[in-house]
Formats: structure tokens, C-alpha cells, sequence
């Protein structure tokens, strides 16, 4: 999955821009009262990107152009989501033959994968025209070469009032952005609150819960992150139970936080201070009714008397836990099977080994990706499972990435920490060579152009992880275009770390790129840059490994199936993507999500399951880059797709799954995959959430997040989520040059729990002798179009 967000020149920093005033003779302007007036337009601020799919984000504002002295002068604000107007910024216009020209400075905003943001200097010209009450034009940023965005735009008949914001009233919650910090009755409420709880944690839950969770949202001086412990509460034994020990969690943390600020942002101590209120608030209820005893809980009140708690919390992360032989409570002898054999012979990690470490980095289009779908199908056939290869498309060139290397050879020599993009141009062996900064226009790029032959070009901004020209298809802009022209060795941009390595394949053999697209840690970048501008020769060296081979090159989905014995028409769907960007070996995006779906499926063979209804395997190729695998399937088996009962998805932290929301209609499926997994470790639960409200199918299939079960909720197939126990850095990872298999072996435990998870939840729902009704769970369930 991607979840990578640029914006150009966002709403909140219009007040940062460097304003450009020009002015021209009145005659020039013939047609200033066209445009004079006020308008509301939109126009594209930026793109964002993931999974391939490239989208723009549009913004909506308010152009207040006047007459002034012969000239045009614009006032340009933005409109936020409550519909106030960012703090306007001031331009004047120039006449030219497309319409009225408005340039000024801003600023390009970068959004990193934690959170922080860089922001780099770029210029906007704004081409407007208007014919009666409409307004049309174009907005480029020309420093970049983007492409222009179109304007549009209506003529307001009364000038735009905001609407007035409402306080917030006392004691009721309001969004953080329309009130204020806490106030002192309020956290003297909370703390009486987290007290009383303990006593009676069923009825202050009733009384006080909504109260508590909007007050959180509310107030900006006092947060709750998420947390282990309060995941992990999920698996208590009932509905009531779980609502009224996370009521007490919430209650503890922010009762604590308002006790001891000094210690408010130890995540640790907030962990210890919300375990204990918890423990206090389930002894209350045993004492109340002993159906509330939980398994889970009764080890932590035992941690609790031997003082071991904070040790007992620490293990909730799943991190080197161990699994040993468990047998299970259910009563089916297919469930009980799966257990014993997942407990005693786990084999989760050894597929993700393979998936890793001997075939690395699985882009569509590349020698790694097809020999992994290969040694799926056979490993799925030595199961005794029917598995095929189903075509799913194909990539117009093949890559495949070699190794890479990076070093400074003068003034000092010293390694340099560096990535590329897939689908990035090789160097032509070891190459050296003195580094440069960049030009900022294409006007200084024609100026200098006889400059960088034989150089490494440092360009601005900060690397998102895809091609040097923002682009998930190669398409050299007019400065890379001149940069090759020269002759330059290669660019390089600053990146954040750990560095991102996403795509920009070429479209054509014809169109392979030439020019090296290096992204280089930011401290190295940095410390270059500084060089240069104290006059100093920087003399760099960098040897990639990269190469192509014609296309077109096929890629295929995996497709294994056990057949129903009694309904095998009807079918239980559990899916992963198998490719993966190719930076790192696509461990935990979505190396272990396959990983634990093979395991799965073997322990379902290897236990003889014959369930009522089908149960299908299909590992995706071409997620990354479109969903281009889930999709191809649906096109393929349309004609199926209303006799899918359910899709399980497995695509995110490696961890243990620990519960599933679904409607109250499957309660008793899930019940058993409940009574299955009762007890068979320490520290992992599993815990079915209800939830009835009607999901929204149209919205299934969002470019900023989401996976393949997306296109399966587009088809009106229920697609209910996981929810994952542990503390996987997955943010750290996802798409860097970290995503290895070494950094999600510490939870080898929690992922094969997770396949054993799987495997249970997708029997149980296949051998279900009730009806797997639809009926309810979207709001909207048409097929795509």
C-alpha cells in the first residue's frame, strides 16, 4: 500500500508567498472588465499517489480581481473544509494573447512518511480568461515543467460571506480547531471519572463514554495515541465487557496525563497507568458476574501481583514471542486439526524467507516477481491444492534492479547512503564524476546548459520515492530532457530516511530512461550542498546495477481453490498481494501478508478440510501499480463474483490478528472462529466487533489508501478487516529500503498466528451452515462500471 501526499502551495502557507508586481499600460487591457469581478474557481493544488493510481487534489477559492489604474490586480484566498478563507495574497496581472497572466512565488510542500513536511521555492503563473459569468484558464507551477491544471470558475453574484463559526458550548465537545485547551472542570471531571470507574465500569461507560471519546477529539492540549493495551482490550470476553474496560483505559491514561504532565508523553508510564485502572475496573466485574472472566485478563492480574506488569505489557507488542503445540476448544475435529498443526509445525516465516530472500523485491514485470508466482502455484500443488496461473496483465519493458553503490572521493572520501526508483537507468558501469547544483528554471537550465556535461546535477525538492519528474510513468520533463542533452552523469535529490523507493516505468523500449535518478539521505545531500556553495570541488562516484529487457512482459495472479463439498459455487475468497516494490525485498509490504495466506491454505490441506462452500486463494500481481491484478481478476470471473460471500484481505503490519468487525448477522460464524482460537496463546486473542452500519461501496476504492480487497467492495462483495495486535514500525518500512525480512522476524509468533487466524476464520465461514448474507452491509453495492 502507498500513502505518500504532495501538495502544492496548501491553503495554510498562502500567507508565505513572495508576491510579483508588474503593470502595463491601460490600453493593453481591452478586455479587463471580463474578468473583473468576483469568482469562485477550483484547480488542482497537487497529486497524490499510491498503489500506481495518480489522482489531483482540487482546492476550491475565491479571485477577486479589480481594476487598478490600468492594470488588473487579483486577490486570491482559499477555502477551508468549514468554508472560512485562508489570509488573502495580492497579485497583479499581465496582458498576453492566452488571457491575463498572474505569477507569483510560493511554496511546493512536501508530506514524508513521518509527517514532516519540506518545502521547497517554486513559482505559479496563473493564465485566466473569462466569457460572461465563466471563468476558464490554467495553473502551472514553472518551476517544476508540471503539466498545467485546468481553472474553473463561476462569477459570484454577492460578494462570498463566510459562514460565522459556532463556540463552542461549555461541557459538550467541539472539533480541536474550534475550541480551545481543556479547561480545569473538565479534567477534574475526567479524573473523578477514571476513579469511579473502577467501581462500577458498566454504568459510568453508559453515562460518561460518548462524553469522553468526543472530549478527546475536542481538546488539542491532552492526546491518545494508539496503544497495545487498548488493541489488545478487544479480546475481552463480551461487547459490554470490552466497552467498559476501554472506558476505563481511555479514562486512566487521560487521568493520568492530567496528574502527572510531567510524565504525559512516556508512552510507557500512560501504558502502566491505563493497565492498572483496567485490572482494578475487571476485578469489579468478576465481582459482578464471573461470565466476565477473561483468560487474557487473569494473566495480567497475575503479572500484576508478581510485579511484573510493565514486563507483561512490553510482551503485548508480539515481538519474539514463542508459539508451542496448543490444542483447541472447538468442537469440530477440521478446527482442532488446524490448530494442532499450526501450533506444532509453523511454517509461516520459511514461506516469507523464500519470498524475501531468494526471490527479493517482486515488481510486476520483473524476473523476481515471476519466478515467486511460479513457486507459488507448485508449493500450492505440493499441497495437493489446484492452483493455476491466471494472466493478469503485462509490463511494456521488464526490469530487473541490480545492486548500488554511492561514494564522496573528494574533498574526503566517504560512503553515501542512496536509492533509486525502479525502472531508473543504470549507470554505465562506475562512474565519476564533480557534483553540481542544479538549475531552478528552465530559462537558468538553457543558461548553463554547457555546465554539466559530465556532472552529478543536485536538483531541488525532497524525494516522494517516484521518478525524478513526479511522474508514476517515465516522462522526462524539458529540464531532464536538457540535462540528458548535455550529457550530465545523473540527478540527485534529497530524501527522506529511511529512503523511499517507489516506480516510474517507462512506457516503450523506444522511450528505456538514460539519465540516472539517484535519491540521496538528506545529510548527505545537505552536507554536498553546503560544499558547494563554500566553492568547494565535490567529486562523487556511483556504480547502479540496473537493466532492461523487452517487453511486453506478463505477469499473472496465483489462483488456488479447495472445492466445497456441498456449495462449491459459492465461494470464501482470502487474498494478499505477491508483488511488491523492489528498494527493499517487499517483506512486510506484502512479503508476510502472502506468507501467512500460503501458510493457511497448507494448513487447511495438510488438516483434509472439506467445508460446504469453496474456499480461494489468489495472490494479486500488480497491486502497487494499480490494483492491475484484482482488477483483471474481476474482469475474468465477473460472471462469479456475486457468489463470493466474503473477501479476507491480508495487507499492512505484520502482527497478530487479533478480532474482525462484522455485521451482527455473522456473530455466531465468528463465534466458533472465536471458541476455536480460545486460549491457544498467552498473549494473542481473537475477538469479533459488531458493527451494522452499512458501509459505502462507492468509497471503497480511495487513491490515497486501500488494497484489492477495494475492488471487490466495488462488486459488492463484503470485505470485513482484520484488526492487528503489535507494534511493527509499518510506517518505517513501507516502501523504504528497510521493508527486509529481518525487521519482521521478531514477530515470526504473531504471523503465525495470524495464518492460523486465517485459516480457522475462512474454514468456519466456508463450513458455516448458516446463510452468508449480504443483505445490509453496503449502502450502495452496484458493479463497477
Amino acid at each position: 500500500m502507498t500513502r505518500i501526499t504532495m501538495q502544492l502551495f496548501p491553503p495554510h502557507l498562502y500567507a508565505t508567498c513572495v508576491l510579483a508586481a508588474a503593470t502595463l499600460p491601460g490600453a493593453l487591457y481591452a478586455q479587463v472588465p471580463a474578468l473583473a469581478g468576483q469568482w469562485q474557481f477550483q484547480t488542482a493544488t497537487g497529486t497524490t499517489t499510491a498503489n500506481g493510481v495518480e489522482v489531483d487534489l482540487i482546492d476550491t477559492g475565491i479571485l477577486d480581481i479589480t481594476e487598478d489604474q490600468g492594470s488588473l490586480r487579483a486577490t486570491i484566498s482559499w477555502l477551508d473544509e468549514r468554508g472560512q478563507l485562508t489570509p488573502p495574497r495580492t497579485v497583479h496581472g499581465i496582458a498576453s494573447p492566452a488571457g491575463t497572466v498572474f505569477r507569483h512565488g510560493g511554496k511546493r510542500v512536501s508530506t514524508g512518511r513521518s509527517g514532516k513536511e519540506v518545502s521547497t521555492d517554486v513559482t505559479i503563473r496563473w493564465t485566466l480568461q473569462a466569457k460572461g459569468n465563466v471563468l476558464s484558464g490554467e495553473r502551472l507551477v514553472e518551476t517544476d515543467e508540471n503539466e498545467p491544471k485546468p481553472v474553473t470558475g463561476t462569477r459570484l453574484r454577492e460578494r462570498y460571506v463566510p459562514p460565522v463559526m459556532q463556540a463552542a458550548l461549555p461541557g459538550t465537545a467541539a472539533s480541536a480547531t474550534a475550541r480551545g485547551p481543556s479547561t480545569p472542570a473538565e479534567r477534574a471531571r475526567v479524573v473523578q471519572m477514571a476513579q469511579a470507574a473502577q467501581h462500577d465500569p458498566l454504568a459510568l461507560q453508559q453515562r460518561d463514554g460518548a462524553w469522553l471519546s468526543a472530549w478527546i477529539d475536542a481538546i488539542p492540549d491532552l492526546t491518545f495515541g494508539a496503544s497495545m493495551p487498548d488493541d489488545w482490550l478487544s479480546t475481552a470476553p463480551t461487547p459490554a465487557t470490552r466497552e467498559a474496560l476501554r472506558f476505563q483505559y481511555l479514562a486512566s491514561v487521560m487521568a493520568f496525563q492530567i496528574d502527572h504532565p510531567e510524565q504525559a508523553l512516556q508512552q510507557g508510564d500512560r501504558d502502566l497507568a491505563g493497565m492498572q485502572g483496567v485490572l482494578r475496573a475487571y476485578e469489579t466485574l468478576l465481582r459482578q458476574d464471573k461470565l466476565n472472566r477473561s483468560a487474557k485478563l487473569d494473566a495480567a492480574l497475575a503479572a500484576r501481583q508478581q510485579d511484573r506488569l510493565l514486563a507483561f505489557l512490553a510482551t503485548l507488542s508480539g515481538r519474539d514471542a514463542s508459539i508451542e503445540a496448543t490444542p483447541s476448544p472447538s468442537g469440530d475435529a477440521t478446527a482442532r486439526r488446524i490448530v494442532a498443526l499450526g501450533t506444532s509445525e509453523p511454517r509461516a516465516m520459511d514461506w516469507l524467507d523464500i519470498l524475501s530472500n531468494r526471490f527479493g523485491g517482486r515488481m510486476a514485470g520483473s524476473d523476481a516477481y515471476t519466478h515467486a508466482a511460479q513457486w507459488a502455484r507448485m508449493q500450492l500443488r505440493q499441497w495437493g491444492v489446484q492452483a493455476e496461473l491466471e494472466e493478469a496483465g503485462d509490463m511494456p519493458v521488464g526490469f530487473n534492479r541490480g545492486p548500488w553503490s554511492g561514494k564522496m572521493l573528494a574533498p574526503q572520501e566517504q560512503p553515501l547512503r542512496m536509492a533509486t526508483p525502479a525502472y531508473t537507468a543504470g549507470t554505465r558501469g562506475v562512474q565519476q564524476g564533480r557534483a553540481i547544483m542544479g538549475p531552478a528554471t528552465l530559462e537558468e537550465a538553457q543558461q548553463r546548459a554547457a555546465q554539466f556535461k559530465g556532472k552529478w546535477v543536485l536538483t531541488s525538492g525532497e524525494s516522494g520515492g517516484g521518478g525524478r519528474d513526479g511522474k508514476t510513468i517515465h516522462k522526462p520533463g524539458a529540464i531532464t530532457r536538457l540535462l540528458m542533452q548535455a550529457g550530465a552523469l545523473g540527478t540527485i535529490q534529497s530524501g527522506e530516511e529511511p529512503l523511499y523507493a517507489a516506480s516510474a516505468a517507462p512506457a516503450t523500449w523506444a522511450t528505456l530512461p538514460t539519465l540516472p535518478d539517484i535519491k540521496l539521505a538528506a545529510p548527505h545531500y545537505a552536507d554536498i550542498r553546503q560544499r558547494l556553495a563554500r566553492g568547494e570541488a565535490v567529486t562523487l562516484e556511483f556504480d547502479i546495477r540496473n537493466w532492461f529487457y523487452p517487453g511486453p512482459v506478463t505477469y499473472h495472479n496465483v489462483v488456488a481453490r479447495i472445492p466445497g463439498s456441498e456449495k462449491p459455487e459459492e465461494v470464501v475468497l482470502i487474498g494478499a498481494h505477491l508483488d511488491s516494490y523492489d528498494g527493499g525485498t517487499g517483506a512486510a509490504d506484502n512479503g508476510g501478508g502472502v506468507a501467512t495466506m500460503l501458510e493457511a491454505m497448507r494448513l487447511l490441506a495438510k488438516s483434509n478440510a472439506r467445508p460446504r462452500r469453496s474456499i480461494m486463494l489468489v495472490a494479486f500481481g500488480a497491486e502497487e501499480i494499480g490494483r492491475k491484478g484484482s482488477f483483471a481478476f474481476a474482469e475474468r470471473h465477473a460472471g462469479e463474483l456475486k457468489n463470493i460471500v466474503m473477501m479476507l484481505n491480508r495487507d499492512g503490519r505484520p502482527g497478530a490478528i487479533d478480532g474482525i468487525a462484522i455485521p451482527t448477522a455473522w456473530k455466531s460464524v465468528f463465534g466458533r472462529v472465536e471458541l476455536a482460537l480460545q486460549d491457544i496463546h498467552p498473549m494473542f486473542g481473537f475477538a469479533a466487533s459488531v458493527n451494522d452500519v452499512p458501509r459505502d461501496a462507492s468509497k471503497a476504492m480511495n487513491a490515497r489508501a486501500g488494497s484489492d480487497d477495494a475492488v471487490f467492495s466495488l462488486h459488492g462483495v463484503p470485505t470485513p478487516k482484520f484488526t492487528v495486535l503489535g507494534d511493527f514500525d509499518y510506517a518505517r518500512v513501507h516502501h523504504t529500503v528497510l521493508d527486509t525480512y529481518d525487521n519482521v522476524l521478531p514477530f515470526s509468533a504473531a504471523q503465525q498466528y495470524s495464518a492460523i487466524a486465517i485459516a480457522l476464520t475462512a474454514y468456519e465461514v466456508a463450513n458455516a451452515p448458516e446463510e452468508i448474507s449480504r443483505k445490509g452491509y453496503y449502502r450502495a453495492a452496484s458493479p463497477a462500471k
